[in-house]
């Protein structure tokens, strides 16, 4: 957006000037320097490297049944902004076994009620299911909280544990 504006002032700016008769050439500098530095932020050494975290465990779902879930993150850092994509395994009560699949985008929250340096990763669907919620716990594992911010099972073994990342 900064952007556009700074290249629609510059436009503005050498139009007025050769309309006004001034044969003078004009360099938009600013458009120029606007456009450097978006490109010296994507080449900052200081983002880091893509990496990926992946999570597994068992987790209630939203009709409680347990099921097995692979949560794969992408982000330059563990607590970045990325995407995600989720596999959830469960057996239904016909026994017949279902699995979803889901991708979308990972945004990271800090705080919620009770402790304000808690770190929410909010999972935002590409296919519009409900946002799902997970409080990390330090860096090596993820408990699923309500919307409310309320840990959705306090059994201890109902967590996604860090497994492996590779860059």
């Amino acid at each position: 957006m900064k952007k556009m504006l700074t290249m629609a002032a510059a436009t503005c700016l050498a139009a007025l000037t050769v309309s006004c008769g001034n044969k003078k050439k004009v360099e938009p500098l600013a458009a120029i320097e606007a456009y450097s530095d978006s490109i010296y932020m994507l080449n900052d050494s200081t983002i880091g490297e893509l990496q990926t975290f992946i999570y597994e465990g068992v987790l209630p779902t939203d009709a409680g049944v347990p099921a097995n879930y692979v949560l794969t993150v992408t982000s330059y850092g563990l607590n970045a902004d990325g995407t995600y994509s989720l596999t959830e395994s469960y057996t239904e009560t016909n026994g017949l076994t279902r699995t979803n699949y889901d991708e979308g985008q990972k945004l990271v929250l800090v705080g919620m009620p009770n402790d304000s340096t808690a770190i929410v990763y909010e999972l935002i669907s590409y296919s519009d299911r409900p946002k799902m919620h997970l409080v990390a716990e330090g860096d090596s594992a993820l408990h699923k909280v309500d919307k409310h911010m309320k840990r959705v099972s306090h059994d201890m073994r109902h967590k996604l544990k860090r497994v492996k990342d590779s860059k």
